[in-house]
């Protein structure tokens, strides 16, 4: 298939990075949509956002409209958003339901998915409703995170995780009583890859963040790779600044563990939060980032923040980086785009999501 001049969709790489042209081309986007984003485990919510039976929560994972449910029996569903009789979003947002119901005919089905009832059914003569459910996807749960899989062949999340949560677990907070506290979210004119990216490499803190995140001590920072992901320690510096302005609590002689969770996931821990990233793209050239931040009781009790002056301070980072991508995403159809070299150590995430692109 010819996309670009000579160039095709296969994913080779030019040089030390991606061409161009996979930043922007519409059908480099289609083929990510059916190959990353429909065969990953992907976070959608936590835990606790669902209680109860019938509690539901949506998400779209890629292109893909799905939502959980916990059902009768107290077990997590996941399912895609489409009604089985002609394909119309079953839900928006999230609730409670005693019956999945479509908002167009009115079929309905169980916690489970199965259809339980057709209005005027004699018009369907050949119907047998026993034979119909709305089709599901994988859903499991770590640390209090539920995450989906739209490939029911896939490997199970813990695998796909590849020690991940064993980094995690060093965090001194439990996960499972995280709790939401504030959330926001940003739309972007950036290719989603540029936005992991800038967040799995630290050669541009002491340029773009040098005042903003002052707290951390950027030479000790360290980036490992694990199955397709990255983890990130960032260590504190080891005396206070006189005048610090940082969304980040200083923690002298600590780690903050940080992380990139394939394909679209960024964890953050800090003495007080943990944040968390939730990417989306929307096209090939616009992206949506979810900021969720989270707080053990011990945390609120301790650290009470105020949702409205916290996010003032944390969109200082997030505006220096995104600034600096849309400076990356404006120069893609540049002759002269490409990458000469990377960064040892600095920029290691970066050669790694390429390599786990390429396969």
């Amino acid at each position: 298939m010819i996309i670009n001049d000579e160039a095709t969709i296969a994913p080779t790489l030019v040089s030390l990075g991606l061409p161009g042209y996979y930043y922007f081309h519409d059908e480099v986007f289609a083929h990510e949509m059916r190959t990353v984003w429909r065969s990953t485990w992907q976070c959608v919510g936590r835990e606790s956002e669902l209680p109860n039976p019938g509690d539901y929560l949506t998400s779209l994972i890629g292109n893909q409209p799905l939502f959980v449910i916990r059902n009768a029996c107290g077990e997590l569903q996941a399912m895609h958003n489409v009604c089985r009789h002609r394909g119309a979003r079953l839900f928006e947002g999230m609730g409670n339901c005693s019956v999945v119901r479509c908002p167009y005919h009115a079929w309905t089905y169980d916690l489970d998915g199965q259809l339980q009832g057709v209005p005027q059914v004699h018009l369907f003569p050949d119907l047998d409703k026993s034979t119909v459910r709305l089709l599901s996807a994988q859903v499991d749960t770590w640390g209090g995170f539920i995450f989906v899989n739209c490939d029911s062949q896939a490997e199970s999340l813990m695998s796909y995780l590849a020690g991940f949560p064993e980094y995690l677990k060093q965090y001194d907070q439990p996960w499972e009583e995280l709790r939401r506290v504030a959330s926001w979210s940003y739309t972007e004119p950036i290719n989603w890859k540029f936005i992991v990216e800038n967040y799995v490499e630290d050669y541009h803190f002491s340029t773009v963040h040098a005042e903003s995140l002052h707290s951390y001590d950027f030479p000790r920072i360290r980036t490992t790779t694990t199955g397709r992901h990255c983890q990130i320690t960032v260590p504190y510096t080891a005396e206070k600044l006189a005048k610090m302005y940082d969304a980040m609590t200083w923690e002298p002689q600590r780690l903050s563990y940080q992380g990139y969770i394939f394909p679209n996931l960024m964890i953050n821990t800090d003495l007080d939060h943990v944040s968390v990233f939730r990417l989306l793209p929307l096209s090939p050239v616009r992206s949506c980032i979810e900021v969720l931040i989270y707080q053990t009781r011990a945390q609120m009790e301790a650290f009470p923040i105020d949702p409205d002056v916290f996010q003032g301070k944390f969109h200082r980072v997030m505006e220096e980086d995104f600034a600096v991508c849309r400076l990356l995403q404006a120069n893609v159809h540049s002759l002269a785009y490409g990458v000469t070299k990377l960064a040892i150590e600095r920029e290691l995430g970066i050669a790694h999501f390429y390599t786990v692109l390429s396969e």
